[in-house]
């Protein structure tokens, strides 16, 4: 993987994390919730070009419906609250 994509997805893993580094959880919630976003990012994110991921998660809103839409597939949340057509949307926007 190349050095910009890397600093962008660790950029992307600190601003998900930032809540939680802030103690914005308590102890017992942040732990699963960081081992989530890893997996989101390792698992989904790290998977698509620079440019796709770059353009996505440059809005806030649309970063944190990824990570639900991720979530809700896996099984840790029951709904994401993410309507079908947009999640289309930004899957479309991610796959290129």
């Amino acid at each position: 993987m190349d050095t910009k994509k890397n600093n962008l997805l660790a950029q992307i893993r600190f601003a998900y994390k930032k809540p939680i580094v802030l103690g914005e959880y308590s102890p017992k919630v942040s732990k699963p919730m960081e081992q989530w976003i890893d997996r989101f990012i390792d698992e989904e994110v790290g998977q698509y070009s620079l440019a796709n991921i770059a353009h996505v998660f440059s809005d806030h809103e649309r970063a944190i419906k990824l990570l639900l839409l991720y979530l809700e597939e896996q099984g840790a949340i029951e709904e994401s609250g993410v309507e079908l057509e947009e999640k289309k949307r930004l899957q479309a926007m991610l796959t290129g």
